[in-house]
């Protein structure tokens, strides 16, 4: 499994936040006081850039929506966003990616 650095957990005060990793962009949310999760921008249904609007995640081509807790596409609940395990390790975030 390929460890890549998020960064500092320092640096991150407000979740969800975009953060972008090898040219491609993600949302890296905190589940509790120190669990996080990755989760990619690319919607499953068109493949389209899902932005991050007032705190929300949406698809601007078909306007899905999707949940930042879980990934979970709010108007098709079958379908959700492709998540990483984001480990905290010396105070730096590491996203696992496969």
């Amino acid at each position: 499994m390929k460890e890549i650095l998020i960064g500092s957990i320092d640096q991150f005060t407000a979740f969800p936040v975009e953060v972008e990793l090898d040219r491609d962009l993600y949302f890296l949310m905190q589940v509790d006081d120190d669990q996080y999760t990755l989760y990619s921008s690319v919607c499953p249904h068109g493949g389209y850039t899902v932005d991050l609007i007032d705190g929300e995640l949406e698809c601007p081509l078909h306007g899905w929506t999707f949940e930042v807790h879980t990934g979970r596409c709010h108007n098709v609940p079958s379908a959700r966003l492709a998540s990483y395990n984001v480990i905290l390790r010396d105070n730096q975030l590491f996203a696992q990616m496969a």
